[in-house]
């Protein structure tokens, strides 16, 4: 059975709103210990406060609130409380020691005001809690990669992951383990071992566990007594709390994958504390306001794993990280979105920004309960689509959003961060589309952006890449004239640090927990889970490949009992998919849904035979982007590499140029004609070790036919617009020349939206 999603239907519990908070209408675990030290002055309900009884705790308080209809937070004024510990502090308390009595007190309040330091209060809001997670994550290396997607989690191990440690000053000199190197924000050894760590373990490599641990120890180690985390700056800015958010990612990675680490919890406790208090005296600022949603994941994260007893100050700093973050919902919701390339930058047009965004109010809505929320996160990635979209699912972004011009780029940052968001919507809505953005990304634009050794990388990626040098003259408009070089760091060292994530995080997310005690498969690629509920072996050469062997194997305490629901995400561009269990007949899953199929046996085995496609997408001046399945494709280029400069181990820098002709229209009829004029060929997959974005080996490829456009030329050392398609060949089908279009994921250089020509007059 097909399984719809279509969110924004999704909602968990009865909710009533009351006042500007939603209420849960039963108690589940409420929160009775409140928050110690924290007071929400204001928004009383009448005739308060109330006394407590003699001896009366902040439960009490917060039972009387849960108790009363109106009441959605509450205070508790402790008994003889003053900041030295003396005569009562408070009017009110003052007021009632006067006349002999010093029992505690209560306010009911009727609305959620903001927080405010007072060592005299106790605060709650009432019966809180979070909306659960459509799926849960595994812990961190409980899916690991198999067979081509083993490949290059290793290619990225041998690569520059593995040896920044050993010679890039701003990871193996980092301030993070007592250097002197990243100074400023401080942000590279976070990034970097937000996404090492997953890979370290994924591929259980001695060599980079090893590093791991180093790292992670030194963290550990070095936590100042007041709870704060790496370098301490003299002076706090708003900006002081951004490299943290990383960091506490990396270190709940490290504590699900080394649970014997018993110190990874308490020092993130110990670390919020402080950070709470801090942002009551100097707020999050600039890049932690503009990210300040991964920070509320981390408060989520020990809020769901319910290991600290804590709860309602993990609701309390996300609350208030979420009211000190930028105003994404507005930005996004509002005529302040550009609708072209910015030329006047601010934060919110920041890429990166923008892809770290794209998540922050679905994850703010597990706390919200607040429907537009939700809906938000659907409208800003229609809105990057519409007005900064590439063929690759990413949009364009060369530091600032960059329109639709096929020849401006987007940064790599943008493209990890981008897919580590629309993986955190699929974990909160569960809806499929979320899943398959994630996946198109990963299969197109992250793999575009490395030579295929992961020794190099760029800054931007273009979707028509004629080149990539240095050029002082370019296209971009807000970043340097590295900017495409492939290399160590060209133009700015985030990347460098920031590209970890892509692949594993990914990884991560493949297959994930249900609700219902069952499994979902998210996105396809070839991996091994482990999980109490079952084993999944994936075999597969997806995206190179138009099957999957999917093996269920049940634990033996749960054979005869109870069957196991497996969901798996059947691609919206497949319209005739069919899932088998071995021995039984092919059934039909429809297209964009989660298909539904229930374990019984000790091992269920099962056939998806996906039917992908060649289609068109029309682009910037109706351009033509080419693709099969999860893949894009674009006209190959031929690809010459030049050292620019030698680094330590292999690590390079390169220019890439081409002497092919890259000025070329696409022969295409009408989209309807695409099975006639362009063939898809399958070859067969490299051997094991053997990447297979490689151009040499890469698997598939399509043939088509092209025509040279001699007035199509450069503009500022790019490629220029594409001309208006469709365009006019007056000659005959022998004029146009044989072409050869690649996944765009294994080139260098590439055109992937060309103009289209037809025949005739």
């Amino acid at each position: 059975m097909a399984l719809r999603t279509n969110v924004p239907k999704f909602l968990w519990g009865t909710v009533v709103v009351v006042g500007v908070f939603a209420r849960i209408t039963s108690v589940e675990g409420a929160w009775l210990d409140g928050d110690d030290g924290v007071d929400r002055k204001n928004g009383d309900l009448p005739g308060m406060p109330k006394s407590l009884p003699a001896g009366g705790k902040p439960s009490d308080c917060a039972q009387l609130c849960s108790n009363t209809a109106q009441c959605v937070a509450w205070a508790y004024g402790k008994a003889n409380c003053n900041e030295d510990g003396s005569d009562p502090g408070h009017v009110e308390q003052r007021l009632v020691a006067a006349a002999g009595d010093f029992t505690p007190m209560c306010w009911l309040k009727g609305q959620v005001t903001g927080q405010s330091l007072d060592k005299c209060r106790v605060s709650g809001i009432g019966n809180a809690s979070l909306l659960p997670l459509a799926f849960s994550p595994l812990p961190t290396g409980h899916v690991v990669p198999d067979g081509w997607l083993a490949d290059q989690l290793k290619t990225q191990g041998s690569g520059l992951s593995g040896h920044l440690s050993l010679f890039w000053a701003d990871v193996n000199q980092s301030v993070w383990i007592g250097g002197s190197h990243d100074p400023g924000l401080n942000e590279r050894t976070p990034y970097w071992l937000n996404g090492f760590v997953p890979l370290a373990y994924q591929l259980q490599d001695k060599d980079l566990l090893v590093q791991v641990e180093r790292y992670v120890t030194y963290v550990l180690d070095h936590q100042t007594t007041d709870g704060w985390l790496g370098p301490e700056p003299s002076h706090k800015d708003g900006n002081a709390y951004w490299s943290k958010f990383p960091m506490l990612m990396a270190l709940i990675q490290y504590h699900e994958a080394v649970p014997t680490e018993t110190r990874v919890i308490p020092a993130i406790m110990k670390f919020l504390h402080i950070a709470h208090q801090s942002m009551m005296q100097v707020p999050l600022g600039g890049w932690s306001a503009a990210r300040y949603q991964d920070f509320v994941l981390t408060c989520h994260y020990l809020l769901d794993k319910n290991e600290t007893e804590e709860e309602q100050f993990l609701w309390d700093v996300a609350e208030l990280a979420h009211q000190q973050g930028f105003d994404w919902k507005g930005f996004f919701g509002t005529d302040q979105f550009p609708t072209t390339a910015v030329t006047a930058a601010t934060m919110y047009t920041h890429g990166v920004n923008n892809g770290q965004a794209i998540k922050s109010e679905g994850v703010w809505w597990r706390q919200s309960r607040n429907q537009s929320d939700l809906e938000s996160s659907y409208i800003r990635m229609q809105k990057l689509d519409k007005y900064h979209g590439m063929p690759s699912g990413i949009f364009s972004a060369d530091e600032h959003l960059a329109g639709l011009m096929p020849s401006r780029g987007v940064e790599l940052c943008a493209v990890v961060e981008a897919m580590f968001s629309y993986e955190v919507l699929f974990t909160i809505t569960g809806d499929p589309v979320f899943a398959e953005r994630a996946e198109m990304i990963a299969y197109n634009a992250l793999p575009a952006t490395f030579t295929k050794d992961m020794w190099a990388h760029q800054y931007l990626q273009q979707p028509n890449e004629m080149n990539a040098v240095h050029s002082p003259d370019h296209v971009w408009t807000h970043d340097g004239p590295d900017s495409t070089l492939y290399g160590l760091a060209p133009n700015y060292g985030c990347c460098t640090a920031n590209f970890n994530q892509g692949w594993p995080k990914y990884t991560s997310h493949l297959v994930m927990e249900t609700k219902d005690n069952g499994l979902v498969i998210g996105m396809w690629a070839p991996c091994k889970v482990t999980s109490s509920i079952a084993s999944i072996s994936i075999v597969t050469n997806y995206p190179f490949g138009d099957n999957a062997t999917v093996e269920v194997t049940l634990p033996a305490s749960d054979i005869k009992t109870a069957p196991v629901p497996i969901y798996m995400r059947i691609p919206s561009w497949s319209q005739a998919t069919t899932v088998t269990l071995t021995g039984g007949t092919p059934q039909n899953a429809e297209a964009g849904t989660l298909y539904k199929v229930m374990c019984s046996a000790k091992v269920c085995q099962y056939q998806v035979q996906f039917r992908p496609e060649l289609r068109v997408g029309r682009r910037y001046n109706n351009a033509a982007a080419i693709y099969r399945g999860s893949l894009l494709y674009g006209m190959t280029l031929m690809e010459n590499y030049t050292v620019l400069q030698q680094y330590e181990f292999e690590s390079k820098d390169y220019q890439v140029t081409t002497k092919s002709a890259w000025n070329y229209a696409l022969y295409l009829p009408s989209d309807a004609d695409i099975d006639n004029v362009v063939t898809f060929v399958q070859g067969t997959m490299p051997e094991s070790g053997t990447n297979p974005y490689n151009l040499p080996t890469v698997p598939v490829h399509l043939k088509a036919k092209g025509q040279i456009l001699s007035g199509w030329g450069l503009a500022h050392n790019a490629a220029a617009a594409p001309p208006q398609s469709p365009m006019k060949n007056n000659g005959s089908a022998s004029a146009l020349d044989d072409i050869i279009l690649l996944p765009f994921g294994s080139t260098c250089l590439r055109m992937a939206e060309m103009p289209t020509v037809t025949l005739g007059n």
